[in-house]
């Protein structure tokens, strides 16, 4: 990881467009040569991103996540800035669209959500557990045919398969959102569940569940 002084933190951010910022301050930058800047912050004084900070974590997801072979971005950098306590990532974004951008167009609605049950089903046979997954942190390539993964700092990989619970959990994080549960309610949640158990390596017995789960997190008041 590289050491970043407040000056060249405050010129890399004069030289970018924000892309994303919160009331703590910068999230997300957009260089002049088209690189992401991810940039995270420690948010307990006590935290175990003291000893694996963030912007490792994420690094080391992506590298796993690429030889799982699953679509992602290809990170170029790491920093550190002591003095403002922050841990800088550089990446080159994945082209394409996120799939709630996507899910905006009728003509592609269909497709882009099989697409993503089957996708989602192959996360878990994985062992890919994405605290963070929602629509936004999907991207969809230009021409359709191939999905990923972004923001990935909050991610478990186990060796195996993700057991029922987990997924079942995940589950409940994939609809967080009201306009991701809003999209799932309109494509049918018994849908999502054929296809999603279609490819999944799980036994049909367990669509029950899972059916059940999906149709009470879409029916909770979601995230605007």
């Amino acid at each position: 990881m590289k050491p970043l002084t407040l000056n060249e933190y405050q010129r890399l951010v004069d030289n970018s467009v924000i892309l994303e910022e919160d009331g703590h301050g910068l999230k997300v930058l957009e260089t002049s040569d088209g690189h992401i800047i991810k940039i995270f912050r420690q948010k307990r004084v006590v935290s175990s991103a003291l000893i694996k900070p963030y912007a490792s974590r994420f690094v080391k997801n992506a590298q796993v996540l690429k030889k799982l072979g699953i679509h992602t971005v290809d990170v170029v950098d790491m920093f550190y800035c002591p003095p403002i306590k922050r841990t800088l990532v550089k990446y080159r974004p994945i082209p394409g669209e996120t799939l709630r951008f996507v899910l905006q167009s009728q003509s592609h609605f269909d497709g882009a959500m099989e697409s993503f049950a089957i996708f989602f089903a192959e996360l878990h046979d994985k062992g890919v557990f994405f605290r963070s997954i929602h629509f936004n942190n999907v991207i969809v390539s230009s021409n359709l045919d191939k999905l990923g993964l972004i923001d990935f700092a909050d991610m478990k990989i186990t060796s195996d398969g993700l057991p029922r619970g987990m997924r079942l959990r995940n589950f409940k994080h994939l609809a967080r959102y009201k306009a991701d549960q809003e999209s799932i309610k309109a494509f049918g949640v018994d849908r999502f569940i054929d296809i999603y158990f279609s490819t999944s390596s799980l036994p049909e017995s367990y669509k029950p569940d899972f059916l059940a789960e999906l149709q009470k997190v879409v029916s909770t008041e979601g995230r605007v």
